[in-house]
């Protein structure tokens, strides 16, 4: 029975680098003039690649660093700074981690017996949840604002007070900035000073450590030995003492909660916990207590030494910075050589339309495969499950602007690690079939179990294929879209199978045309080797896809020909792999 499948083109092909790893075209490299392919994947051991952090930048206003300006962790302005922009950093909402916005909005009624003449405040706003700063306390006054009126059609004062408004809303915005730091800093003090004594303690015992070591003095007696551990040193049983006096706090806080408003109800769309009064939220008897999550909690941890125990402990949160990396090959390096395969620019927006000049140009530079190596896709495939045979039409294209000359052959493998230079193995280890990323979008991963290794022995290389360079397809919009060729359309797998008179595999090329060629692959396995897993429901079939060097081929590669004679052709070997599901 002959079944037809249709498989993602992208998610069936996978490149084989210098380490054996499995990777999509996507996550590879070809470092400049390498006759081998790195991996970009990072859940391999060991990897192909190494990374350097180069800058960092704040993922809300792109404001970007260098490494060593970057050691704070998340953006954060200097204060001290004249220019009224770079008083306001970014913060995320403690609650739902939603950008927070810069409001100045009504405070209420004035209190005049609590002699509050605050009428506008400025503070951090949420526009998701509609968190305010206010439950924290992180506030600041805006009530120069209210002097800034015009009550005359005056454009002339309506400009010069614009100007002030300003100034005012930037003077307010510094302020709410360090209002907040001031409640960091209040918060940290305990910890800080915790930290502070240990330090001070641990450089105190290796003063006292070397001194003694200059000196040659002995050990110190016994008692004052005992003495100095109970000064200096801390046990799990202290830790777990502060823990649950802790608890008890929490617990107390929780009791004297219920017993003055009501009992404790989940709220399942603010994923917090509320105490709700006998007449419900929203009456003047009710105050509802809103107890953090505990990814709320974590998110807190990160800024504060002080375990928030109820909402109006949260306090807005800083925006991480994101790396820029730099990535270089681990075989270039080895070989002496710099291996530099991505190096991106310090400015974010560098490339970016938005700029003069330079549009497209992220990186200073950028090796990655999808550049220079041709791309194999599976238009279609099929199986024949009752004698293991396989049909695939395979299609390449050349991404190159220059032309490319390769032919598709047996896999060869070079036997890595401790072996000698130049001996090959005859199949893919088991260890790189687990796992495998078919679809690094979607973050998919399956496994595949490796077809006999006799299937593929038997493949004779197809003869050289000639792919021009590649054509821009905007130059082709409005034209029409180019069919396939009509051996790629009538392609049957069927057909493709019966056609196989003996129980060999065979490549047979079907058509080219300008930078694009499609080849049928024929595959027969050996059932009796064939390892049936019910968790690998890919079978992998390992094929190398061979491209001339030289006489005008594949020049963007970069890669120098080698002195041969002329009768032989220079060629680099990729090994790929081909899943079938």
């Amino acid at each position: 029975m002959v079944a037809a499948v249709r498989t993602p083109a992208s998610h069936a092909i996978l490149y084989i680098d210098h380490a054996f790893h499995l990777s999509p075209l996507t996550l590879t490299y070809h470092a400049t003039s390498a006759r081998h392919l790195t991996s970009g994947r990072t859940d391999v051991i060991p990897p192909s690649t190494s990374v350097e952090v180069d800058s960092a930048y704040c993922p809300r206003c792109l404001t970007y660093c260098d490494v060593a300006s970057a050691s704070l962790g998340f953006c954060q302005v200097d204060l001290d700074s004249e220019s009224s922009s770079s008083a306001v950093s970014c913060k995320d909402c403690p609650v739902c981690f939603s950008p927070l916005a810069i409001s100045i909005d009504a405070a209420g009624p004035i209190d005049a017996s609590a002699g509050d003449s605050t009428r506008l405040i400025c503070h951090y706003l949420c526009g998701h949840c509609q968190w305010s700063s206010q439950e924290c306390g992180v506030t600041s006054n805006a009530d120069k604002l209210l002097e800034l009126r015009n009550d005359q059609p005056d454009q002339v004062r309506e400009n010069d007070l614009e100007k002030q408004r300003q100034m005012v809303i930037a003077d307010a915005s510094k302020r709410l900035e360090l209002c907040l730091r001031q409640k960091l800093e209040s918060k940290n003090r305990v910890g800080d000073q915790l930290f502070q004594s240990l330090s001070e303690i641990w450089k105190q015992k290796e003063k006292d450590k070397e001194r003694k070591r200059r000196l040659g003095l002995g050990a110190l007696d016994k008692s004052n030995a005992n003495n100095l551990t109970n000064e200096m040193s801390w046990s799990l049983a202290s830790l777990e003492q502060s823990l649950e006096e802790r608890r008890k706090d929490r617990a107390s806080l929780l009791t004297h909660s219920i017993s003055s408003t009501g009992p404790i109800k989940h709220d399942a769309n603010k994923s917090n916990i509320e105490a709700v009064g006998d007449q419900g939220v929203g009456t003047s008897n009710s105050k509802p207590v809103v107890i953090p999550t505990a990814q709320q909690v974590a998110a807190q941890m990160a800024v504060t030494t002080a375990t928030p125990s109820l909402r109006s402990d949260l306090l807005p949160l800083p925006v991480p910075f994101h790396a820029r990396v730099s990535r270089r090959c681990l075989a270039e390096q080895a070989a002496g050589k710099t291996g530099i395969l991505v190096k991106p620019k310090l400015n974010p927006l560098e490339g970016d339309s938005s700029l003069r000049a330079g549009h497209g140009q992220w990186y200073k530079k950028d090796s990655s495969a999808v550049h220079v190596v041709p791309r194999v896709q599976i238009c279609r495939h099929g199986s024949d499950s009752t004698r293991q045979r396989y049909a695939v039409l395979l299609k390449v294209r050349n991404p190159t602007l220059s032309m490319v000359r390769l032919r598709f052959s047996s896999p060869s493998f070079s036997k890595p690690g401790d072996c000698a230079p130049g001996e090959q193995i005859s199949t893919i280890p088991e260890r790189e079939l687990q796992n495998i990323p078919i679809d690094p979008f979607k973050e998919t991963f399956v496994n595949a179990r490796i077809c006999s290794p006799s299937s593929t022995e038997s493949l004779v290389p197809t003869e050289w294929l000639v792919l021009e360079h590649a054509e821009d397809l905007f130059l082709d919009m409005g034209k029409g879209q180019e069919e396939d060729p009509t051996e790629v359309r009538d392609w049957d797998a069927s057909l493709a199978l019966d056609s196989l008179g003996h129980c060999i595999s065979e490549f047979h090329v079907l058509a080219t045309r300008k930078d694009t060629a499609w080849v049928e692959l024929v595959l027969s396995t050996d059932s009796n080797t064939e390892d049936i897993h019910p968790n690998k429901c890919y079978l992998a079939i390992p094929i190398a896809m061979q491209i001339e060097v030289g006489n005008g081929s594949w020049d963007g590669s970069l890669i120098k020909k080698r002195d041969l004679p002329k009768e032989n052709i220079d060629f680099v070997t990729l090994n790929l792999v081909a899943l079938l599901s």
